[in-house]
């Protein structure tokens, strides 16, 4: 018997574990991978330690960024330890005028936008307002739900004045408003938008502005050692509390009571589906999509779940090409740790979405647009002496590798592989024979690992919101049937702040508070 069952080990489940138990509550986390941590997790190919998912995070040391409150309840704030990363990251193409380093804080980050498109001074000016205004207004509803302060509460309020004008436009439409035609600056500024969505008109601004915010505010972060540090952390507070985290077990069933809540889950070991165990509970989170969700539920509780959540758009998914070089970055010029390579024939920040579906072919004469994670330029923890991790990811769909034979994907990934190597060879010489080992993950791949719909990343696409802000956040933990929470990014938003505070929030729902 256990007060709670968490259905996956992603970072929003084992958050939402480590609170339960944090608060005296018995759970058991169900994991059907022999690894915990989902995304947040590390793996070896060769004798090169791989980070598949986190490459920066919003550094939680700032009491106003969403984790913070979150581990330090859990007594995990300085538990860890984090590698600062500045500049925030590096935009590097023609369309900007080389290469453009975003510094950490609003006031630097301003003057060096202003700096180098001076023809867009103002609207520069005029978003970083926009941003501060929503990043600080937040924070302080965020204090005066804690602290029970109504003087936080219309603060906070005055200052979302923008956010409640603005909140359901695209950021498309807010950079057009403040930047015209300099699709210079929207790069400078939104370059990594691909982290985010395939498409700046179907990103709503809120959501942008809040995690761009965040890293232009205080900086990102690396967790030394690599992000499964912290799953391993979250799971060792569920086992110390007298909690299970079970791996190489998959959720199979939900069983309800009469009331149409939850009583207990079967699952079975995922090498001998015939060994099924059950476990009694009269909660369940849910680390894994809704659909996954759904068909473990008897009718009509499935049904209801299946009406609730069924044809949401899903978020993009990523490839990753991974690097190992035998000699250090710096090297061969490759200096910062973050970079956004902006293809020269992209002229305009609509154009990312058309690399998303380059996939389909083998490589020609034009790539996507891709980010860098330069491992070599921070003290990641990864390399215990061996190659340097570099790697680049970007834009992916399912759909680009349907249809293909086992040997005609394999020759893709390695098309494409050549690709990305010769490409950085190309900036930085020297990088391509400094290579020793390699891997390609694709949409495939992350569906494969994640367990997700097409491979999605970031839970439900972040569109801009259909109804004004009164009607409230459209997502939430709740689900149609007593007694279930989701605890992913489909309850909230993406990335790793948006899969933690899903789990913490569903686990604060549970809990009443």
């Amino acid at each position: 018997m256990f007060d709670a069952v968490v259905i996956g080990s992603g970072l929003g489940g084992l958050t939402a574990a480590a609170v339960l138990a944090r608060a005296g509550r018995k759970v058991c986390v169900i994991e059907r991978n022999h690894s915990i941590g989902g995304s947040a997790s590390a793996f070896k190919v060769g004798s090169l330690r791989i980070e598949p998912s986190l490459h920066q995070t919003a550094d939680p040391r700032d009491p106003t960024e969403p984790k913070h409150a979150i581990l330090k309840e859990l007594g995990l704030l300085d538990d860890i330890e984090w590698t600062a990363i500045s500049p925030f990251h590096s935009v590097r193409g023609e369309v900007v005028g080389g290469l453009f380093d975003v510094p950490v804080g609003f006031d630097a980050a301003r003057e060096a936008l202003a700096a180098r498109f001076p023809n867009s001074r103002s609207g520069v000016a005029a978003l970083f307002r926009a941003i501060e205004a929503m990043h600080t207004g937040v924070a302080h509803l965020m204090e005066a739900r804690s602290e029970r302060s109504l003087r936080k509460l219309a603060r906070g309020g005055m200052e979302l004045r923008g956010l409640i004008r603005d909140w359901r436009l695209s950021v498309d439409e807010v950079l057009q408003r403040h930047l015209g035609d300099d699709e210079g600056a929207k790069f400078a500024l939104a370059g990594n938008i691909a982290y985010y969505a395939d498409d700046p008109r179907n990103l709503a601004w809120p959501f942008f502005a809040m995690a761009q915010g965040a890293y232009l505010k205080s900086g990102g972060v690396y967790i030394k050692g690599g992000s499964h540090v912290l799953s391993m952390k979250l799971a060792r507070l569920v086992r110390r509390a007298g909690g299970s985290v079970m791996t190489g077990r998959e959720a199979v069933a939900i069983e309800l009571n009469g009331d149409g809540a939850p009583c207990a889950l079967r699952h079975v070991d995922t090498r001998d589906r015939k060994a099924e165990d059950r476990v009694e509970t009269r909660q369940v989170f849910a680390n894994c999509a809704p659909a996954t969700l759904a068909a473990m539920l008897p009718t009509p509780a499935r049904g209801a779940c299946e009406r609730a959540y069924g044809g949401m758009p899903l978020s993009t998914s990523l490839f990753t090409a991974h690097f190992g070089v035998n000699r250090a970055p710096k090297e061969f010029g490759l200096h910062p740790y973050g970079i956004v390579r902006v293809p020269d024939w992209a002229r305009s920040l609509r154009d990312i979405g058309i690399g998303a579906r380059m996939f389909a072919d083998n490589p020609g004469d034009r790539l996507p647009l891709y980010g860098i994670a330069n491992y070599g330029a921070i003290d990641s923890g990864l390399s215990d002496g061996g190659s340097t991790l570099v790697t680049v990811v970007g834009l992916d769909r399912f759909d680009n590798w349907s249809g293909l034979t086992q040997e005609q994907e394999k020759e893709r990934r390695l098309r494409w592989l050549d690709a990305f190597q010769a490409a950085l060879d190309k900036d930085y010489p020297g990088f391509g024979s400094a290579v020793s080992e390699r891997m390609f993950l694709n949409a495939r791949s992350m569906q494969n690992f994640l367990h997700t719909p097409d491979g999605c990343v970031y839970g439900f696409a972040p569109l801009p919101a259909r109804r004004g802000i009164w009607a409230g956040i459209p997502r939430s933990p709740r689900t149609p049937v007593n007694g279930i929470y989701l605890a992913s990014s489909f309850a909230g938003s993406g990335g790793f702040t948006g899969a933690m505070s899903a789990g913490a929030e569903a686990a604060w729902m549970a809990l009443g508070r």
